[in-house]
């Protein structure tokens, strides 16, 4: 359903444009540290003080990074603020910010190749209500649609799979006061909606269907104080804020077609950071497309919060 929105037009970019397909942005109020990912790369980036930041247009330079793996799909906070919980290509590890060390947690089964051979990795996925690490996988040639969703459980535990014939898994929110889990699966341009106990941590599977479809190709997403579900769509130049009652009444147009993901960050969570892809090499050439970066959107004035993300349990 869609009805009467507002439209607001996105045109500086918070950080030089660089990398190639920059994904999982990710804030963390207790350092006031904005993170995010560059997908092949393998590579995490970290902005410090990122609320003392300004909205000029004037770019700032390339923040520190740290290399993982040899590529990196998700991230996530845990509870202790100098570690950061990866999802990679055939693990799920742990990256100390302080030394650089990665730690292994847990493997996926059979080094994360299919039953044909297809070499898979970790894609989207987010820290859950309860403390454990949903994350999703993808094949790397994206010609199977058989990836799966895990959940890891504790830092010494082992991956478990909770749904598997995935094509593209992306953007997985929980919230809290209506009890849905929202869940994307980008191949098939859908996301879905789950009813969700918080008090026992369970999703039920056979609540699920489709709650936002005919829009596009969604991407990552996160939702607001309000729950209204904020979804980067891939190939538009768009993010789009779905009402719960499943109604775009916004969107913002970025100069970068490939819109990946988005964040609510700074210590008042009233902005959201947004992060974008190169054009694949089957586009047209588009000398006004800044391709991968990062964006800053003060969303403040139209009295819009976001949400804290969890953390992991470690």
């Amino acid at each position: 359903m869609t009805g009467a929105k507002s439209t607001f037009n996105v045109d500086s970019t918070h950080i030089v444009p660089h990398g190639t397909l920059l994904e999982g942005v990710t804030y963390d109020g207790r350092t006031d540290t904005l993170y995010y990912i560059d997908i092949p790369a393998g590579t995490l980036f970290a902005i410090p003080n990122s609320s003392t930041l300004s909205n000029s247009d004037k770019p700032l330079e390339v923040p520190r990074s740290y290399a993982v793996d040899k590529s990196i799909g998700v991230i996530g906070l845990t509870t202790d603020p100098t570690k950061i919980i990866c999802g990679v290509e055939r693990a799920i590890s742990l990256l100390d910010l302080q030394t650089g060390k990665i730690e292994q947690l847990a493997q996926y089964p059979n080094g994360n190749i299919s039953a044909s051979g297809a070499q898979y990795r970790s894609n989207d996925g987010s820290v859950g209500p309860d403390g454990t690490f949903w994350v999703g996988t993808m094949d790397t040639e994206e010609k199977e649609n058989g990836g799966a969703m895990y959940v890891l459980k504790s830092k010494n535990g082992q991956l478990e799979e909770l749904w598997k014939d995935c094509g593209c898994p992306n953007g997985i929110n929980w919230d809290t006061k209506t009890g849905r889990m929202y869940w994307t699966d980008s191949v098939f341009g859908m996301v879905y909606k789950y009813d969700y106990n918080f008090d026992t941590n369970e999703v039920d599977m056979k609540s699920k269907v489709p709650f936002f479809t005919n829009h596009g190709t969604p991407d990552g997403s996160c939702l607001d104080a309000d729950g209204n579900l904020y979804v980067a769509l891939w190939g538009s130049n768009r993010i789009v804020r779905m009402t719960p009652d499943q109604k775009i009444d916004m969107e913002w147009v970025f100069p970068s077609r490939n819109i990946t993901c988005c964040t609510f960050g700074d210590k008042d969570l009233t902005t959201l950071y947004v992060t974008s892809a190169n054009l694949n090499a089957e586009d047209q050439p588009d000398a006004n497309d800044r391709g991968a970066a990062l964006y800053r959107i003060d969303l403040s004035e139209l009295g819009i919060k976001g949400l804290p993300k969890y953390q992991f349990v470690l």
